[in-house]
């Protein structure tokens, strides 16, 4: 017989805790005082309505406790789960371990990939490396001030007659060096080759003469022995040098004991005092002999030879200083008017950087901007296929996900990987750089400033550093928010395969290409302008016939040719037999050499257009020449006759060229003409008068715009050195030999120097241009091969992902030119949103270039036309392989795969 169940027992799942366990449960909420008031309404209804009624109270506020208490159990539990857990404090070694597993991680998928990785790290690296290598040239040139001591205290003091500039004269030095109270020295210099005699040997050196004061204003200190003192400078003094120490190390082989002896510079002997360092400033570079400068009173004002350069007093302000030159110029203007009538000419200066640099700031900015640009493009691109190879990794990526991996933990990994790839790309950066510099130092010698202080030095390795960065937080951010945006492990239950890419990322890469575009647009119009800036100054005509003319730079020594007639005495008997020469047509001479140097511009006055007083007389290049110098060149006889030495005429018999009589007169007759020249003009100057009338001739640079200029006999401005111009009926190296021989038959001690040809010359004028040509064209080749394979890259991978879908379409009788025309339409599409938005920039940046253009303007719209021609030809090139591909995918095997 089975037991009745008493009616006080439950079943075991409501069965309660005692009144101990209860209580203490009531405590572990902090609610004593609850307990004990529900002692006491048990107690009472107990007493009131008997044991059984008490009891079933007591269960039923039981039973509503535990439901109460077991709720908050279970969302506290479910609360901790679903919490991220608070940050705990790592140690040192915990965070390194992380780092350290990340870095191993992201090199083992990159080492997995290693076409990939080779793209990108190329990409970049020459980006940063041309970035790099520019900085460090405009930093050096441009930023970093000149190694001198205090340099932003100094000036280079010049004489100006707007818009011309021109070095002071000797009259003009001496007067600022006496009267001046602005500078706390003044010191000039000059720069020419000089004859340094050794015995029988003649060899020709750099020099740089200069006053006594110039190496104690500059704070150049001497390497061996001491620098000019104030008594080295009086005239009558012994006559000192100074020495590089290149030339102390050829010549001197490095003895101390060198110092105090003579070497014989032009037939006169200096006493070596000091060697200057090895390393020197722009000013001095490549200069090998310093000898000192030492003035007699001038009789006339000119002739402007003199740099000044000036160190500005303590707490002078430099307008003050200008305003004092101006004053001084206007005092002194009357005891030297009768030999410069120029009233307008007055004295002014510049920061000593800026007239070092000269007109290169613009270019090197310029190029600096172009590289930028580039390494832009080559970020962009580098952030495209990473954002490709995440959309591939995404399956990955939402495992991670699922199984726990927070979304910093993902970008974390995905930033790791992009920094490994930009940190080796800017150690490339580096070794590319230093090799660009490397050509730099080559091919930019002849007109970059301060070259010789280019170098890696600490800003060049802190901008590697920052572009470094900047690019890879470029390329790395796009594809490390995509491939750890919220949502991942959706991907893992989504129909379709898992690595088909989504709106999103699609979008961002076609946003990538357009951008590509639109950067590479204005490196593109910048380059076209200046190879047809280029392609118009190659095509300049210098006026003559350039082919086998060897030209041979002569000089006479005063102590062998004492006078003028020793000189003429030589050329009377050297060129016949030069002429007469084996393979040589004809043989004349010039002090100037075409195509871009003259001795000097002389400034002259029309006696029958006078020149106001208050305007600056007109200079033009004045060269010296004898009758055969126009043979040799073949240049044509427009008017007149050729020069007769023997002419004895009161007048001065001259030849001009057709710019001049188009100049001075415009549609009239210039045969007869007078004028005097050098700012004479009392009646004890000489006239000239205007026999014959030549074609122009260059002599300033093919890309100057001629002033005209004037043709005088040579036997009528005295000179101890000229140029000998050869026509030569074969290769010119060829006859030089017998040239030399005729030359040095009559004096064997003759120095030549400065042999060279037409061709070589011409060549050399267009070497400036030529090479910012190329690096321009260089940087758009590079821009354009990115963007055309960035467009290349979004479209093959489109073809790819889409397959299928393209495969059902043609097996539902789709035609696969229409395939063919939807792939290239959407690439298009970019190129000309690329374009719409390149257009407007490259015009808006194109006055940057206005000033380095030869006879084009920077808005020339044959180049824009060319430039959106060009780029949608490559472009359309770009989508048509993908295109053709995605046209012959055979439905059965692209449905097969799928």
């Amino acid at each position: 017989m089975k037991r009745k169940r008493s009616g006080s027992r439950l079943p075991f799942f409501f069965r309660l805790p005692d009144q101990s366990i209860f209580r203490k449960a009531l405590a572990r909420r902090e609610n004593a005082d609850a307990a004990s008031e529900f002692e006491e309404l048990y107690q009472l209804r107990l007493a009131r309505d008997g044991r059984r009624a008490a009891l079933g109270w007591r269960r039923r506020q039981l039973v509503h406790l535990w439901i109460r208490l077991a709720g908050e159990a279970l969302r506290r539990k479910l609360f901790e789960r679903n919490r991220p857990a608070r940050p705990t404090a790592q140690s040192a070694g915990e965070t390194m371990s992380n780092i350290l597993t990340d870095l191993r991680l992201s090199l083992r998928a990159l080492l997995r990939a290693p076409l990939f990785s080779l793209t990108v790290l190329l990409t970049v690296g020459l980006g940063i490396g041309g970035s790099t290598a520019v900085f460090s040239v405009v930093n050096s040139v441009l930023l970093q001030p000149l190694p001198y001591s205090q340099p932003e205290e100094l000036v280079k003091i010049y004489t100006a007659s707007p818009p011309s500039r021109w070095p002071f004269s000797v009259a003009d030095y001496l007067a600022l060096e006496e009267q001046q109270t602005s500078f706390d020295r003044v010191a000039a210099y000059n720069y020419g080759g000089m004859f340094l005699e050794s015995g029988d040997e003649v060899e020709r050196v750099s020099a740089m003469p200069l006053t006594w004061a110039y190496p104690e204003l500059l704070g150049l200190q001497p390497l061996v022995g001491r620098v000019f003192e104030a008594g080295d400078g009086r005239v009558g003094a012994e006559a000192t040098a100074l020495i590089s120490h290149g030339f102390w190390m050829r010549k001197m082989g490095g003895d101390p004991a060198a110092l105090g002896r003579p070497i014989r510079l032009n037939d006169r002997a200096y006493t070596v005092i000091g060697v200057l360092p090895s390393q020197m400033g722009p000013l001095e570079h490549s200069r090998e002999v310093f000898p000192i400068l030492q003035f007699d009173t001038p009789s006339r004002k000119g002739p402007f030879f003199l740099h000044i350069v000036g160190r500005l007093g303590e707490d002078v302000d430099a307008a003050a200083a200008a305003a004092e030159l101006r004053a001084i110029n206007r005092r002194i203007f009357p005891i030297w008017e009768s030999s410069y009538p120029d009233e307008r000419a007055s004295w002014g200066m510049q920061d000593l950087r800026e007239a070092v640099v000269g007109e290169v700031g613009r270019p090197l900015a310029v190029a600096l901007g172009a590289v930028a640009f580039v390494l832009l493009i080559a970020s962009v691109n580098a952030a495209n296929l990473l954002l490709a190879r995440v959309v591939r990794q995404r399956r990955a990526l939402a495992v991670r996900a699922a199984l726990g991996a927070t979304r910093f933990r993902l970008a974390r990994q995905l930033i790791t990987e992009s920094g490994l790839l930009g940190m080796a790309g800017g150690i490339l950066g580096i070794a590319v750089a230093a090799g660009l510099l490397r050509l730099v130092e080559v091919f930019g010698a002849d007109y970059i400033p301060r070259l010789q202080e280019v170098g890696l030095q600490g800003p060049s390795w802190g901008f590697a550093v920052v572009v470094t960065a900047a690019s890879s937080l470029l390329f790395g951010l796009v594809p490390a928010l995509e491939g750890s945006r919220p949502g991942l492990e959706r991907d893992l239950g989504s129909q379709g395969r898992a690595n088909t890419e989504g709106a999103r990322p699609r979008r961002l890469r076609k946003a990538l290409v357009a951008l590509e575009f639109a950067v590479a647009v204005p490196l593109l119009v910048g380059a076209g302008l200046m190879l047809a800036s280029f392609s118009n100054l190659a095509a300049v005509d210098p006026g003559f016939r350039t082919e086998n003319i060897l030209t041979v730079g002569v000089e006479f020594r005063m102590s062998r040719y004492p006078r003028m007639s020793d000189v003429r005495a030589f050329w009377d008997e050297a060129l016949p037999r030069l002429a007469a020469l084996p393979g040589v047509g004809a043989a004349g001479l010039a002090n100037g050499r075409p195509p871009n140097q003259y001795p000097m511009s002389n400034n002259f006055n029309l006696l029958d257009r006078p020149t106001p007083p208050t305007e600056s007389q007109p200079a033009v290049p004045w060269v010296a020449i004898n009758p055969e110098y126009f043979q040799v060149l073949g240049v044509p006889l427009l008017q007149g006759r050729m020069l007769r030495e023997t002419a004895e005429d009161a007048d001065i018999e001259v030849m001009v060229d057709n710019t001049w009589a188009r100049r001075f007169y415009p549609g009239e007759d210039p045969l007869g003409r007078r004028f005097t020249s050098g700012g004479c003009d009392g009646p004890e100057c000489s006239r000239l008068v205007v026999v014959g009338v030549v074609g122009d001739v260059k002599y300033a640079g093919l890309g100057d715009s001629s002033q005209g200029t004037v043709y005088t006999l040579q036997r009528l401005n005295p000179t101890n050195w000229t140029y000998l111009f050869a026509r030569t009926e074969r290769d010119p190296d060829l006859v030089l030999p017998s040239i030399r021989e005729v030359l040095r038959a009559r004096d064997a001690q003759l120095p030549l120097f400065s042999v060279s040809t037409i061709d070589d010359l011409m060549a050399e004028n267009l070497q400036s241009p030529l090479h910012a040509s190329a690096l321009a064209g260089a940087l758009a080749v590079v821009a354009l091969l990115l963007a055309a394979t960035g467009i290349y890259g979004v479209m093959a991978y489109f073809v790819q992902q889409r397959t299928a879908e393209i495969g059902i379409r043609i097996a539902l009788g789709g035609q696969p030119s229409s395939v063919l025309w939807m792939v290239v339409g959407q690439g298009m599409r970019l190129a000309l949103w690329g374009l719409a938005i390149g257009m407007p920039a490259a015009f808006l940046l194109s006055p940057l270039l206005s000033g380095l253009l030869f006879e084009i303007a920077a808005t020339d719209l044959l180049t824009y036309a060319s430039v959106a021609l060009g780029l949608t030809a490559v472009a359309l090139f770009a989508c048509l392989i993908p295109g053709l591909r995605a046209s012959a995918v055979d439905p059965v095997k692209a449905l097969q795969s799928d």
